[in-house]
């Protein structure tokens, strides 16, 4: 039933555009047709944003779950068991690796700007090292 209202609608536009060239003449033909153009690329464009939206949100979840990941093959690396394990640490190395091509993909996509631990631990070091 959806499906008939839908194609209802747009034989309802087609022909509300004809009857509009006939009745007053190309120029408001033209206008209805601008107008309906410019309907379809708003909600284009708002579809296209929400997908957009989507994926980035879909990103920073693969983040979080590979730096969870990460957290807690440190964990087991760091116990007296596994210490200096080289799989656990080339699997450390690895996931490293797969967080930098995650931020690397997010800056490039997205308008983020990301900062390591690191570097936030310089700003805090050199904030207190400023004379007041």
């Amino acid at each position: 039933m959806e499906q008939i209202n839908k194609y209802i609608f747009y034989v309802s536009i087609i022909l509300n555009g004809i009857l509009l060239m006939v009745i007053a003449g190309i120029i408001p033909f033209l206008l209805y047709l601008s107008i309906i153009i410019n309907l379809i690329f708003l909600w284009f464009i708002s579809k296209s944003l929400t997908s957009l939206n989507d994926i980035e949100d879909d990103m920073i979840h693969l983040m979080e779950r590979n730096e969870v990941f990460l957290s807690d093959l440190e964990h087991i690396h760091g116990l007296e068991m596994y210490y200096g394990d080289e799989n656990l640490q080339n699997l450390i190395d690895h996931s490293r690796e797969l967080i930098n091509e995650f931020i690397d993909i997010q800056e490039k996509y997205f308008e983020v700007e990301i900062t390591s631990e690191e570097d936030e631990e310089e700003g805090q070091l050199e904030e207190d090292e400023t004379p007041p």
